[in-house]
C-alpha cells in the first residue's frame, strides 16, 4: 500500500512547510518524486522539514512542462544528480537541456511501466500534453495528477483501459461537468493545488473526499 507524501503545494496542510504555487508530492516507498514545485529552495527545504533525504530519490517523473511543476529540477538533481528523470516527448529543449546537465532523461511517448505497481500514462491532451502516475492499489488504480491539463474525465478514461481508477490525488485544474461526473465512482479524492471547484468537489463527494496541501500525508 503506497504512502504518498504532499512535498509542494500552494495550498496548507502542515505547520512548518513553505507553502508556494506549485505541486510535488512523493512515493515514499519507491522513492519517486513527481513533479518538482516552483523554486527549489522550497522544494528542498520542505523535503528536509519532512524528513525526506534527496539521496533516497531514485525517479523523477515530471508531468508537464509549466515551471511551476519543472522549477526545482536542477535543486534536486544538483543534490543527488543519479535520480532516473522522465519525461514526455512534449518538453521543450530548454528543460531537456537542463536535465541533461545532471543525467540523460527517459522520453515517455506511451504507457510505461516504470516500477513494480506503478505506471505513466504517457502525455495526453493537446495544448498542455501532460502525463500521470498510476500506481496498483487492491481497489485498481490510484491516479496522481499534476494539473490534469488534458481534463482529470480523459485521464481516468485512459487509466480504466488497463484497470479500474480507485482513487485521484493532485490538482483537478479547470474541472468540468464531465470531469466531476467522471468522478462518482472514485472511492479517493484528493483534490488541491489549482483545481478550481474543490468546494464543489468537496460537497458533492463527502465520503470519498480529502483535503491535499502541503505536508498531507495520504495512506492508502
Amino acid at each position: 500500500m503506497p504512502t504518498i507524501i504532499e512535498v509542494y503545494n500552494n495550498i496548507p496542510c502542515r505547520r512548518g512547510l513553505t507553502t508556494d504555487w506549485g505541486f510535488s508530492c512523493l512515493v515514499e516507498e519507491a522513492g519517486l518524486l513527481f513533479d518538482t514545485g516552483e523554486r527549489g529552495d522550497v522544494l528542498l527545504a520542505n523535503m528536509q522539514a519532512l524528513g525526506i533525504d534527496p539521496a533516497s530519490i531514485r525517479k523523477l517523473v515530471v508531468s508537464h512542462d509549466d515551471h511551476d511543476h519543472i522549477g526545482g529540477i536542477a535543486a534536486i538533481l544538483a543534490a543527488n544528480p543519479s535520480i532516473e528523470v522522465y519525461v514526455h516527448d512534449a518538453f521543450s529543449e530548454k528543460t531537456l537541456s537542463l536535465i541533461r546537465e545532471y543525467t540523460e532523461p527517459r522520453i515517455v511517448r506511451e504507457w510505461m511501466e516504470i516500477a513494480d505497481g506503478i505506471a505513466l500514462t504517457g502525455p495526453l491532451g493537446t495544448d498542455t500534453r501532460e502525463q500521470s502516475l498510476a500506481i496498483r492499489v487492491p481497489g485498481g488504480y490510484l491516479v496522481v495528477t499534476g494539473c490534469a491539463h488534458p481534463h482529470i474525465s480523459r485521464i481516468i478514461e485512459r487509466i480504466a483501459r488497463v484497470g479500474p481508477v480507485w482513487g485521484v490525488i493532485g490538482g483537478l485544474h479547470t474541472v468540468s461537468d464531465e470531469d466531476i461526473e467522471a468522478l462518482a465512482g472514485v472511492a479517493y479524492l484528493s483534490a488541491s493545488h489549482c483545481t478550481d471547484k474543490i468546494a464543489e468537489l468537496a460537497e458533492r463527494y463527502p465520503a470519498s473526499f480529502r483535503p491535499g496541501g502541503a505536508g498531507k500525508v495520504h495512506r492508502v
